[in-house]
Formats: structure tokens, C-alpha cells, sequence
């Protein structure tokens, strides 16, 4: 969404006000004004018309003139051509102001009934027009005046209005998030700045709170987490030792060993990755094809409706890449297992040098699963969804060993995830 200026929009709405001020007010003036000329003219001829009424004696045309005021009487029957030209063609009743060779008149036409014919009164406002026009320009000019200087004041209003908010802002961008943040503060003239300020304040002390208690969470989690997987590899070892299995019991045996220590490895990585440590992880060689026909075999024992359905094509039989082994598989194993939990049919695995690449026929990724692997989205901003868990884990790993994460496609009629597992900038 396109986002404006807080102060632009101030001062375009304080200089509105002046404007539509300004306007209603220059507007009702020459309402006002062109009232009362109208009302005192039309009062003004009525009184002429009455007098020269009584001046009419005989039914025959007849005209008079004073300094600014025309009057012509038309028997009925007589023709307009007795009239001057300006009063041909106006109707009984007319009145209205009329122009002609550089004079404004206003004419008002009335009937007589002794004798019966039509009575043209007509005044000179020539010279008031003249005025009326200077009038306006004057409005205009103070109009323009005014606008200028609402410009101007609206300026300086919306920034003093705006400058505690300014203020405000920057103490609010300038906390460094951290366990001890530092506070705004709360000198502020205006008390809904103060509360502002105090409310942030309080949402920092929660922080802080939940902050301390996932580390302290994380701590333990690393003590509780370790201890029983200790016990479980030593107890496996004792089982080994004492030679008594079988086989089938020793290959039992070693599936345990393995998923113990990728459990183990996974622990030890995801505590890791909540405790914010941003350090590389230890590299080593990595055959991906090897990695991941064993991740599907563990898979298969997970759950035996993932047996069958998946389709590995490897563009060679090893693809050796140098990375954190316990991070590598922690990505291959959530993207297959969520492909094949979101889908009943095959998912295809494609394994090239640089990529790697995962589709299944399923209905598509949610939107919070899109929003967990997005890449607008900061990673402490991410919402954790259940449906999306597997896949923000991804993400994040991916992260840490600057691999890339895209989403090439979904729809409903599947999704295909690609991974490039070249080293990115960090």
C-alpha cells in the first residue's frame, strides 16, 4: 500500500479548510452584494414605473429621459420599430439587465391598462458594473491573498502540531531491541504523547519479561533435552556390548542409534537456533542422494503410509555438497514429510548439483505456510502456525547455512518447493 506523509496530509487538510473558507466566503459576499443591488434596482424602477404611469395622458407613443432612467410607452397596436433597437423582442414582464455598444442597462416591461399598451423603463448601471468589477477583482486578489498565506500557516501549523509526534517517532526508533531497553521518555507537553509513551513503555517491560523466561525456557530445555538422550545412546551401547542380539535385533538396534543421534543432533541445532547464535555451523562433506534415500527409509518406518510414494531422481548416483549434515537432513526430512502428509499420491525428489527440488500433487500450501517460508517476512516477526511448524523450521535453516528457499509453484493441483543449495551472500 502506498503510505503518505503525516505532515503532508496536515497541512493539504488545513490549507482545504482556508480554501473551502475562503471560497464559502467570497461566494456568499457576492451572493449578498448581487441581492441587494438586485432588490434595490428592482424597488427603484417599480417607484419610476409608477410615476410614469401617471404621466401617460393620451394613447400614443410616447418616450422620456432623465440623466440615468429611459422611459417608452407602446400603445397597443403601435409597432416596435417606434422603440430604440435594444428594446425589440422583450416581453411583458421582462426584467433583467441587457448590454449593448459598451452600456449595461437594467429594463423592466410593464403593461398599462389607461390608456392599454406597454411601459419599457430602463436605468443606466454602466458605471456601477464598472465598479462591481473592480469589486470582484479586489475579492479575487484577497482571495488569492488569503490562500497564500493558509499555505503558508498550514505549514507551520502541521509542524508544530507534528513536532512532539516527530519526537516521538525517533525515541521509538532508536530503541535497540535487546534484553534491557532502554524507556521513552515522558516529558512530553501533551498528556496523550505521555500515554503513548507509557504504553510503549510497559509493552518494552513485557518484552523484556517473555525475553528472559524463553532463555531461561531454552536453558533448561538444553539440560532436560540432553540428559534422557545420554541415557538412551548409553543404554544402546550396553545392548551392544553385551552380544546377546539377534540379527533382526541389531538391525532394530541401529535404527534407534541413528534416529537417537539425529534427534540428538536436531535438539542440539533447534536450541541453537532459539538462542539467536548467529555463528556457522561445523561443516562436512554431505552426499545428499545417500542422505536422503536414508531419511525415506526413516521415514517408512514413521509411518507405513509413506511406503511407495515417493520417487527419488538424482541427476547422479552421489551429490556431494559441504554443509552442516544435521541441518541438511532436518530440510530434507520436513519438506518430504510435509509433502507426503499433504498429499495421498507420489512426491517426486530431483537432486542436481545446485538444487534441490520437491513436488507433490496435493491441494497446496496454506496461506500461513506461505506466510512461515515467505522471505518479505522477518524472521523474529513470523507467525507460528501447527500447520506451517515443519516448514518455518525450514526456513530458518535454511537461513543458517544461506541456502535459498522458493516456492516454484502451488495451486490445487500440487506444489513444488526448490532449494538451492549453493552458498548465498550472506
Amino acid at each position: 500500500m502506498k503510505q503518505h506523509s503525516l505532515s503532508r496530509r496536515l497541512s493539504a487538510t488545513l490549507f482545504g479548510i482556508v480554501v473551502i473558507t475562503t471560497t464559502v466566503s467570497m461566494v456568499a459576499v457576492e451572493l449578498f452584494v448581487n441581492d441587494v443591488e438586485d432588490t434595490i434596482r428592482g424597488l427603484e424602477l417599480k417607484l419610476d414605473a409608477e410615476y410614469f404611469k401617471e404621466q401617460i395622458t393620451e394613447s400614443s407613443f410616447q418616450s422620456w429621459k432623465t440623466g440615468r432612467i429611459e422611459a417608452y410607452f407602446l400603445p397597443s397596436g403601435a409597432p416596435e420599430s417606434l422603440l430604440p433597437q435594444h428594446l425589440h423582442d422583450r416581453p411583458v414582464g421582462y426584467s433583467d439587465e441587457i448590454e449593448f455598444d459598451d452600456w449595461t442597462k437594467i429594463l423592466n416591461v410593464e403593461t398599462t391598462i389607461k390608456p392599454p399598451g406597454r411601459l419599457y423603463v430602463s436605468e443606466d448601471i454602466t458605471i456601477m458594473e464598472n465598479r462591481e468589477a473592480v469589486i470582484q477583482i479586489v475579492l479575487l486578489v484577497l482571495a488569492a491573498g488569503l490562500m497564500f498565506l493558509g499555505l503558508f500557516v498550514s505549514g507551520i501549523a502541521s509542524s508544530y502540531l507534528l513536532k512532539p509526534l516527530r519526537a516521538l517517532t525517533h525515541d521509538v526508533q532508536s530503541t535497540e531491541p535487546g534484553v534491557s531497553m532502554q524507556r521513552l521518555s515522558r516529558d512530553y507537553r501533551d498528556r496523550e504523547f505521555d500515554q503513548i509513551a507509557d504504553a510503549f513503555n510497559r509493552f518494552l517491560s513485557a518484552m523484556e519479561t517473555v525475553v528472559e523466561r524463553e532463555k531461561s525456557f531454552v536453558k533448561l530445555a538444553s539440560h532436560e533435552f540432553r540428559t534422557p538422550l545420554a541415557v538412551i545412546m548409553g543404554a544402546l551401547d550396553v545392548l551392544e556390548q553385551r552380544k546377546t542380539l539377534s540379527e533382526a535385533d541389531q538391525k532394530t538396534l541401529g535404527r534407534i542409534r541413528r534416529s537417537t543421534r539425529t534427534m540428538r543432533e536436531d535438539t542440539e541445532m533447534l536450541l541453537r537456533i532459539a538462542r539467536g547464535e548467529q555463528d556457522r555451523d561445523n561443516p562436512a562433506n554431505i552426499d545428499i542422494v545417500a542422505t536422503t534415500l536414508e531419511l525415506l527409509v526413516d521415514l517408512k518406518d514413521l509411518n507405513p503410509a509413506f511406503n511407495g510414494r515417493t520417487v527419488l531422481h538424482p541427476q547422479k548416483d552421489r551429490v556431494v555438497l559441504r554443509s552442516d549434515p544435521a541441518l541438511v537432513r532436518m530440510i530434507i526430512r520436513n519438506l518430504v514429510q510435509n509433502a507426503l502428509g499433504h498429499t495421498n499420491g507420489s512426491v517426486d525428489i530431483f537432486i542436481t548439483d545446485h538444487r534441490i527440488r520437491i513436488q507433490d500433487f496435493g491441494k497446496g500450501l496454506s496461506t500461513s505456510a506461505m506466510e512461515a517460508i515467505s522471505t518479505v517476512v522477518a524472521p523474529e516477526t513470523r507467525k507460528l502456525h501447527q500447520s506451517s511448524f515443519g516448514l518455518l523450521i525450514v526456513q530458518l535453516a535454511c537461513e543458517r547455512i544461506h541456502w535459498g528457499l522458493q516456492v516454484e509453484k502451488t495451486d490445487s493441483e500440487g506444489t513444488v518447493i526448490v532449494i538451492d543449495t549453493q552458498d548465498l551472500p550472506h
